[in-house]
């Protein structure tokens, strides 16, 4: 009765007091759920932001993969830039279609692994001028496959396929009516540059008031039924106008007294300081060239004489070719040829195409085009007036000359000549010995700043080592040295060697590099040399030699000097690694030829020396299943 009492007592006194209990007894439970599944949500959470991190590292593994095959790729162009780069690619896959270069490959970080990455590479499609390759990459955590115990799988990983395409195109060095790789001098008030003006080291004015008219660039031209359309203006002053006001004075290095320059050129906003080099195109190997001058069936003829594509590939040809031509009879050039030799060319020429020498170019007196452009230059750089220029003269003559060597102007027989000439050719400031530096530029051992001893100097300039790379036993793994080269040769065009021979060349010398090696008759020189030669080379020679309708080209030097009481006048342009130009006439004016812009969709981009162009990327997706999942090692095969 007591308990009973009791508890009727209390369930009397309190009835909410059992309700409590079973709600604490409620509550307790869904604390006891929630923090439970608090704890569930929680560990799903690490799980799911540990998946997270992890691909994220995966797919950076990946494109660690894509890096790296892209340096290959970079290196193989690398090993044949002065001879074949396209060649140097394919080589790479050793006629296969696919190669897998990096199977497995461990990424470390000092002594631990972070993870792994496989790359296939696939050869899409092959020209002379430009190769397309896709690269699948896979990034693996914490290895790949191959390398895991078995029945273990990658915690995570992450693919890609990117397709690149890597290609041969005009220069931009055809952008500039003068350009040189060195340092650039105007010295005097009576130069006219109606172009742009680009040097790779410092550009130099000197005190002098030079006149530069400079000339917007564009990345490409289209023809609309006949009518010429320059695409992709260069904002350069970046003013955000399309106005022709562009362009100028462009250098590598710092622009010294700048403020006394004319024209737009000596404007601050067109005065382009310190800017990456644009790598010079490389003569020293022209079988591409001649393969193309093959390939389109080329030609050239004078008063009689004829040869299509290469001259000097047969047994009955000189090598060296002697060309003049009279308004009646002028020389006649149709597309690209090639000469195995030293070239002499003067008087009047008619056609479209280019002369690409191996060896000197002679110009002993002027160069005319039978039927040029109707006037040098557009009235004024607009867009519109540049491509009406373009449109009215795209079927008008126009000639290149390019040369392996030197370009020599005027009569260099000639003691006036020699002594204006040669003593600049050896000034120290116009240094040609192959001993420039890491930069490849002379006269900036002391770098940016001016000052010895410091961190931007360059040590390697004027160490009296030609430093250059050499091939490697790498190298001949992965197919990358071509024929004629071997283990320990000097990879051409790299270091020091700018030139791209593998041969150190020391200061230009007019006895050793311009002189004639053989006689002025038939013996040696082909084309319409005279019958009985030439007894003295100023007999065709002069130092009047003041008008040259032509665009030049050469990795040497460009020398000239000339006299008169009339302007001197190339229509075209002037490039070269160093020039030793005096003039001694009213005026020395360079009219750059608007139908050189546009690169390799412009009027004359197929005419042009070319250099590998910036790498295209065309597409790239994330892959949903793995590419090098099954990739077996070569040894396990």
């Amino acid at each position: 009765m007591a308990s009973n009492s009791l508890f009727s007592s209390v369930h009397a006194t309190d009835p909410r007091r059992g309700s409590a209990l079973v709600a604490t007894l409620v509550v307790f439970t869904g604390l006891v759920g929630l923090v439970y599944a608090t704890t569930l949500v929680s560990n799903i959470d690490v799980r799911e932001s540990r998946q997270v991190i992890d691909a994220v590292r995966a797919e950076q593994l990946a494109e660690a993969g894509r890096e790296r095959a892209m340096h290959l790729l970079g290196k193989a162009v690398q090993r044949r830039d002065f001879l074949n780069p396209i060649e140097g690619v394919e080589g790479l896959f050793g006629g296969e279609d696919s190669i897998q270069p990096f199977l497995g490959e461990p990424l470390m970080d000092g002594d631990a692994q972070v993870g792994a990455y496989s790359v296939r590479m696939t050869l899409d499609e092959a020209t002379d001028t430009a190769v397309t390759i896709t690269v699948e990459s896979t990034g693996y955590l914490p290895d790949a496959p191959q390398n895991l115990p078995p029945g273990r799988r990658p915690t995570a990983w992450r693919a890609s396929s990117t397709t690149v395409r890597l290609s041969l195109g005009p220069s931009d060095v055809f952008n500039y009516a003068y350009f040189i790789n060195n340092w650039g001098w105007f010295y005097g008030n009576t130069i006219v540059c109606n172009g742009n003006a680009r040097s790779n080291g410092q550009f130099d004015a000197a005190g002098y008031r030079p006149t530069v008219n400079g000339q917007p660039i564009y990345d490409g031209l289209k023809w609309n039924g006949g009518a010429a359309k320059l695409q992709g203006y260069h904002d350069d002053n970046g003013d955000g106008l399309e106005d022709g006001e562009d362009g100028g004075i462009y250098s590598g290095w710092d622009i010294v007294d700048a403020h006394k320059i004319r024209g737009n050129g000596g404007e601050e906003r067109n005065q382009h300081e310190f800017l990456d080099q644009i790598p010079m195109p490389n003569l020293t190997d022209l079988t591409s060239y001649e393969e193309h001058a093959l390939d389109q069936g080329a030609s050239l003829s004078s008063g009689g004489f004829k040869f299509t594509g290469v001259y000097g590939d047969s047994p009955n040809e000189k090598g060296n070719l002697y060309l003049h031509g009279t308004k009646a009879k002028p020389i006649v050039i149709d597309g690209n040829v090639v000469v195995r030799g030293d070239v002499i060319i003067s008087g009047y020429v008619k056609g479209q195409g280019a002369i690409y020498a191996d060896g000197n170019v002679y110009c002993p007196n002027s160069i005319q085009y039978v039927k040029g452009p109707n006037k040098p230059r557009p009235n004024h750089d607009f867009q519109a007036q540049t491509q009406a220029w373009i449109t009215s003269n795209k079927n008008n003559d126009f000639l290149g000359l390019f040369a392996s060597e030197n370009v020599v102007v005027g009569d260099h027989t000639h003691g006036l000549w020699q002594k204006y000439v040669k003593g600049w050719m050896g000034s120290s400031l116009n240094k040609s010995e192959e001993d420039a530096g890491e930069d490849g530029i002379p006269n900036t051992r002391a770098g940016r700043d001016g000052v010895y001893g410091t961190a931007d100097d360059d040590l390697l300039e004027d160490d009296g080592i030609f430093t250059v790379q050499v091939y490697d036993l790498t190298d001949e793994e992965l197919g990358l040295i071509p024929p004629g080269k071997k283990v320990g040769d000097v990879i051409p065009g790299s270091g020091e060697d700018i030139d791209g021979d593998g041969l150190h060349d020391d200061t230009t010398d007019y006895a050793q590099d311009m002189a004639f090696d053989d006689p002025l008759d038939t013996a040696h020189w082909g084309g319409n040399m005279p019958v009985g030669g030439i007894a003295k080379y100023s007999d065709i020679a002069t130092l009047y030699a003041n008008h040259f309708d032509a665009t030049f080209y050469t990795n040497h030097s460009f020398a000239w000097l000339v006299l008169g009481s009339k302007d001197a006048v190339v229509n075209g342009a002037i490039i070269s690694r160093n020039e030793s130009i005096i003039y001694g006439t009213p005026e020395i004016i360079i009219n750059y030829d608007c139908r050189l812009l546009g690169g390799g969709t412009g009027m004359l981009g197929n005419l042009l020396p070319t250099t590998m162009q910036a790498t295209e990327v065309l597409r790239w997706r994330p892959l949903i299943e793995d590419p090098n999942r099954h990739a077996v090692p070569a040894a396990d095969v």
